[in-house]
Parts: structure tokens; C-alpha cells; sequence
């Protein structure tokens, strides 16, 4: 009896380090907004969001035009940030509802 015992603890040991990793991984939230500085590179932000994020111009950050790359959050669902470079430097960020969505996230009239 002793040996499933010891086999059902490691796998929720192991259970409890993947759902850690998931908070860590890509996406916005209220630390990581904390963490952007203006004039950061597109590399140091997506290594503060934990990935690359959506590229939502038609050129990217790197080739030293305006560009707009998107990430879901702080709310994954119903939110979403936009960061704007510009050779390669942020400028600004914004967080707005996703359209779809916006009639579920405010309260009724």
C-alpha cells in the first residue's frame, strides 16, 4: 500500500510545479506591466511577457518601423495590450477590452 501512496505524492509534487509554470508563462499581468520601462527593446519585453507576442502591423519592431505587438491580459478572456515601438524601443502600452467581449465586462446600464 505504501508503494501507490508514494507514486500519488510525487505526481501531485509534479502537478504543483507545471500549474506554477503556468504563471509564469506568456501574457500580461499587474507585475509584468510594472516591469516595462519606456525605451526597453522588443526582446526585453517579451522577456518580461514570457513570449513574443502577436504582431498586429504589418512590420515588426526589429526592422526599425512602428509596430504593434499584442498580448492577452492582465484579464486573458476579456482584455488584451497593445505595445507600440518604434525602432525597436517601447513607446507606450494600453489595455483595452476585446470588442467581442466588451458587453460581458461591463456592468449593466
Amino acid at each position: 500500500m505504501r508503494g501507490p501512496l508514494v507514486v500519488m505524492i510525487g505526481l501531485m509534487a509534479g502537478g504543483s510545479v507545471s500549474l506554477s509554470a503556468c504563471n509564469v508563462a506568456c501574457g500580461v499581468n499587474d507585475d509584468k506591466l510594472a516591469a516595462l520601462r519606456r525605451g526597453m527593446s522588443y526582446e526585453q519585453v517579451s522577456q518580461v511577457m514570457g513570449c513574443g507576442g502577436e504582431l498586429i502591423t504589418a512590420y515588426g519592431p526589429a526592422t526599425g518601423d512602428y509596430a504593434i505587438v499584442e498580448w492577452a491580459g492582465p484579464l486573458p478572456l476579456s482584455n488584451r495590450t497593445r505595445l507600440e515601438f518604434l525602432n525597436d524601443k517601447l513607446m507606450s502600452y494600453s489595455t483595452e477590452r476585446r470588442g467581442a467581449l466588451e458587453a460581458f465586462t461591463q456592468p449593466p446600464p
